[in-house]
């Protein structure tokens, strides 16, 4: 009994001492968990040329951390609610919900009943007392089922709850008639729920000389940041003031309105002072987040909006993220992978965003008013250049076939005007490092350029056959050097990629994809009609097709899949055919094999060691989701290809070539067939350009416009050399 009496007090005494060792091991790893604290100040609708007066907290941001330009685009039209819960999910998301249903739990909804008992209605979940609600969340995650890809509703607070970290929201939009808080969508978790905080109209206080005759209680938002801010986590503080005034044009005057934005702005501005001095920078993160622009910045095309990004590991500079790898250029969907980053969370692949950081320059603010400004007379002037130069490919090509019906002898007179449509690509390119940013200037700019080019052509190279060879080789001469420069040309190209529209941001675009393909294969194949010594150039020709194939392939580089399956095909089916091989059905199926092993090659070896990009995204993606993930990414582009075949203007281009190529084969007789008689050799380059153009229009989300590009190499050449005739 005595034995077993001390068993038991060595026993009851290990427990002792493992608990207190457990005691010791397990609060350190707590206070470090809780011990970080993220803080995200939303100061909406506004955009970047606004913090040009006198705020100098925002200007002291400049000064420590990283600035940059905000791409706000999401799943369907711009609405501040799409925008804030694109934040949450780190991808393109929409929502008919406008935030006036995100409550306390004891508030009262729109039946008159209180929140927590709607919630429990809507959704069978019981809430906590603490917690803020967003009703609509079962209409909100019904409305994004319906995507071609994968949208989590509340992703990004799913994933701290997960892991344990405090998220709370404080701050309204509201006025006293109305309710306005989308903040509660961005850290929301999938069961729209949010931790704690406070959002109601105590934070509010009435002011006859503000908007809608309401403010922002200031002292009451910092003093309850001070109590929270203890807790750790993520802290949203939804500042409303600066949405009050810009919701509130229609209401006063201009004057009044500037006095009323100017106002919140000095009102964020001093709040945000107060932030700076109470957060530990060395250890904590502030970000400022703009989900929206301003009235005035939409109707402007003004889209981009101001991001901030402060504190711990931060750079002072641009803010820059892989995403756009554009230093000072980020999107929406980095916000949520930059707080994941933060507290050491793994981000999920659903997130097609990447954490921002900062890329050191100085005197950001300014550089990023000009690039700004760039960006959006881009945006602005795109469709006012480009549609007028492929209407002017349909209008030439119509005219090419009625003077070939009827008015033969007056073919010659459309030499330049053929001449000049084959420029223009090559044009584009370099109009950005030219022109100034006014429409004016770049249609100046744009007719003289063209017109040099056509002059020095025209008079210089007599033979079509040279002036093809030559304005092709210029062409995809410069795509080349220019990709392996960073493409420093073609982020500023009409006829490249705007980063408001948001589809690419760096690499090889579809419209540059085309000409490079279309450009490269007729020109090297002229060119060996051209010369004598045909055994020399076609192992030159062969280096250039494999240099051009790896850049567009290449993450670091071109990052084009359908750019890649199409030049495959071009490049491959030119060089057989050049060295005289019939092709049969087992070269089809080696092609075929050779094609999928390059696919393979480039989603798991190539992608896994190169930065962040399309591609990566896309193995990551199907890593997570399985097969069905490829069969949405497959079923998005075709989708998307779908939509542009019927509403862009390329494809009235495109098919006014392919009416004028078909016309030819019947009228006049033999014609084409004689002129691919004299010239072998761009016989099989139109045969590799248009295999390249078939397989850009079936692998590519916007085929058509690669596809129209492309023929514009294939058919203006083939204009040049019936006119010989």
């Amino acid at each position: 009994m005595q034995l077993g009496m001390q068993f038991l007090r060595k026993i009851i005494l290990l427990i002792v001492i493992l608990a207190l060792i457990l005691q010791i091991n397990i609060k350190p790893m707590l206070a470090e968990e809780y011990d970080k604290l993220a803080v995200m100040l939303i100061v909406d609708q506004i955009n970047l040329e606004d913090l040009q007066g006198d705020y100098p907290n925002f200007h002291k941001l400049m000064e420590k951390g990283a600035l940059g330009l905000m791409n706000v685009r999401t799943a369907t039209k711009y609405s501040p609610e799409n925008g804030y819960l694109t934040l949450g999910t780190g991808v393109r998301s929409s929502t008919s919900s406008k935030g006036n249903k995100i409550l306390e739990y004891g508030e009262k909804g729109p039946e008159g009943q209180p929140a927590c008992e709607l919630y429990e209605n809507y959704t069978g979940v019981k809430p906590e007392e603490k917690n803020i609600l967003v009703l609509d969340i079962p209409k909100i995650i019904s409305e994004n089922k319906n995507k071609d890809y994968d949208v989590i509703p509340g992703l990004l607070g799913e994933k701290l709850k997960e892991a344990h970290i405090p998220v709370t929201l404080l701050g309204n939009a509201d006025t006293f008639e109305q309710k306005n808080r989308p903040a509660g969508f961005i850290i929301m978790d999938t069961r729209g729920i949010i931790e704690k905080g406070e959002i109601g109209t105590g934070l509010l206080r009435k002011d006859i000389n503000s908007p809608y005759l309401v403010q922002t209680d200031y002292d009451r938002l910092y003093n309850l940041f001070l109590h929270y801010k203890e807790q750790g986590g993520l802290l949203v503080i939804h500042l409303g003031d600066t949405i009050r005034a810009d919701n509130y044009a229609n209401n006063v005057s201009v004057e009044r309105y500037t006095y009323f934005r100017e106002k919140a702005l000095r009102k964020a501005d001093d709040f945000l002072g107060k932030l700076l001095t109470a957060l530990d920078l060395s250890k904590d993160l502030l970000m400022v987040v703009t989900p929206y622009p301003s009235s005035e910045g939409y109707k402007n095309n003004n889209l981009l909006t101001p991001f901030f990004l402060v504190g711990s590991g931060v750079e002072k500079g641009y803010a820059f993220s892989a995403t756009t790898r554009r230093p000072g250029l980020i999107t929406n969907l980095d916000v949520a992978p930059t707080i994941l980053s933060f507290f050491d969370v793994t981000i999920p692949s659903l997130m097609l965003g990447n954490p921002v950081e900062g890329y050191p320059a100085q005197d950001t603010f300014a550089s990023l008013l000009l690039l700004n400004k760039q960006i959006v007379s881009t945006y602005t002037q795109r469709a006012t250049l480009i549609k007028p130069y492929v209407g002017f490919q349909v209008i030439l090509s119509l005219i090419f076939l009625l003077f070939l019906f009827f008015k033969k002898n007056w073919l010659n007179f459309l030499r330049p005007l053929i001449i000049a449509g084959m420029s223009i690509p090559f044009v584009f390119l370099v109009l950005g490092k030219i022109a100034g940013d006014g429409l004016g200037n770049k249609y100046f700019w744009l007719i003289i350029f063209t017109l040099l080019i056509v002059m020095f052509t025209h008079f210089l190279f007599k033979k079509n056959l040279t002036a093809i060879a030559f304005l092709c080789l210029v062409t995809s001469g410069g795509i080349i050097i220019d990709l392996i420069l960073g493409a420093p040309l073609m982020k500023v190209s009409m006829l490249g990629y705007d980063p408001i529209g948001g589809s690419r941001y760096y690499g090889l675009g579809n419209e540059y994809m085309g000409v490079l393909i279309g450009s490269l294969v007729i020109g090297c194949m002229v060119l060996l009609d051209l010369v004598e010594k045909k055994k020399r150039i076609r192992p030159l020709i062969f280096v250039l097709f494999l240099i051009t194939f790896y850049l567009i392939l290449s993450p670091s580089y071109g990052s084009n899949v359908g750019g890649t399956i199409s030049a495959f095909g071009a490049f491959s089916v030119t060089l057989l055919l050049s060295y005289g091989v019939k092709f049969r059905i087992k070269h089809f199926l080696v092609l075929s094999c050779g094609l999928l092993i390059t696919i393979i090659i480039l989603f798991l070896v190539v992608a896994p060691l190169s930065p962040p990009s399309h591609i990566s995204q896309t193995v990551e993606v199907i890593k997570e989701g399985g097969i069905s993930s490829a069969f949405l990414i497959i079923v998005r582009k075709l989708t998307m290809n779908y939509k542009l075949i019927r509403y862009t203007i390329w494809t009235r281009g495109l098919l006014a070539f392919l009416v004028v190529i078909a016309a030819l084969l019947y009228r006049p007789p033999f014609i084409l067939k004689r002129i691919f008689n004299q010239n072998t050799n761009l016989y099989i380059g139109c045969i590799g350009a248009g295999v390249g153009c078939l397989l850009a229009f079936i692998f590519n989300d916007s085929g058509v416009v690669a596809a129209a590009t492309m023929m514009i190499y294939v058919a203006l050449p083939v204009f040049l050399l019936v006119i010989n005739q």
